[in-house]
């Protein structure tokens, strides 16, 4: 009876042991399972980043001036497996709002001044990666004057109106003698900014890609010689030339964390090769001009 009673207590404390060993295997084994999950993951997701494929369809906007840009980078690129498709806008600032918010991939359009003006503005970090590409020339032309001299009183001028350019066009009429500038209350000068103005000058605010558009309204209009000779001006038919038009760089634009991206790179390479220079000299008619010729 009492031997019963010893086999009794063995045995349940044996399957209350059994039990236990059971519960802990079972700990181990899931805890080991999780890790190795865990493990899996990590190495997927390390592993589909080192395999993700380098971007092959590049995406640029542009305006119509420098859409034959985007032909020669397609021409360039495409032996090296890219596809280059140009996105058109029509309206100075689109470009740089579909680059911000990653419609495209780059830019040509709009010079590194601007830019920079729009991360401000827009608290974004567009970046226009060395070496620049070329600068376009700034002059004032008219169709009812033949010098700054006979430019009359009350006269009207048409100047573009976003901050940098009228920046640079007030600058301009300075330089002719038109109106004198305190000192900047900002980065850049406005209207608010003119100190004298003897001739009573009035300067009509326009976009800067319809500025041309008011030529025969007005008596001067300042606006990139390219788009004079595109409204069928003499590009060298001007009142006066800015001098400083070599500090408004024109070039690829991309965000910030593309700089030194492949398919960047690359692209800049495309823009210093001798065929790339090449057909732009030809096209621009020196209304453009390279930085590295």
């Amino acid at each position: 009876m009492v031997q019963k009673v010893i086999v009794m207590k063995l045995g349940g404390i044996m399957e209350k042991t059994l039990k236990k060993v059971v519960c802990i295997l079972a700990i181990m084994i899931l805890s080991m399972s999780l890790v190795a999950c865990s493990s899996s993951s990590t190495s997927k997701t390390v592993d589909s980043k080192v395999a993700q494929p380098e971007k092959k369809v590049i995406k640029i906007a542009c305006m119509s001036t420098f859409e034959p840009m985007i032909d020669w980078l397609q021409e360039g690129l495409a032996p090296l497996g890219y596809e280059v498709k140009a996105v058109m806008f029509d309206a100075n600032q689109l470009p740089a709002t579909a680059l911000k918010d990653g419609d495209v991939d780059g830019l040509i359009h709009n010079h590194l001044p601007w830019i920079k003006t729009f991360n401000q503005l827009n608290n974004c970090d567009l970046q226009m990666p060395q070496p620049y590409l070329a600068y376009g020339r700034t002059a004032v032309y008219s169709t009812k004057h033949k010098t700054i001299d006979a430019i009359p009183q009350n006269a009207r001028i048409a100047v573009p109106g976003d901050p940098s350019n009228m920046d640079k066009s007030l600058l301009i009429l300075k330089d002719m003698g038109l109106i004198t500038l305190g000192e900047r209350s900002g980065k850049f000068y406005t209207l608010l900014n003119i100190k004298d103005n003897p001739k009573n000058i009035n300067l009509i605010e326009t976009e800067i890609s319809q500025t041309i558009r008011s030529i025969n309204d007005v008596d001067a209009a300042i606006t990139p010689s390219y788009r004079a000779w595109k409204a069928g001006i003499d590009p060298a038919s001007f009142l006066y030339e800015d001098p400083d038009s070599q500090n408004y760089q024109t070039g690829l634009v991309v965000n910030g964390k593309d700089v030194n991206a492949k398919w960047v790179q690359e692209a800049l390479k495309v823009t210093q090769s001798a065929e790339f220079k090449a057909k732009f000299n030809a096209y621009y008619q020196g209304t453009y001009v390279l930085y590295n010729k």
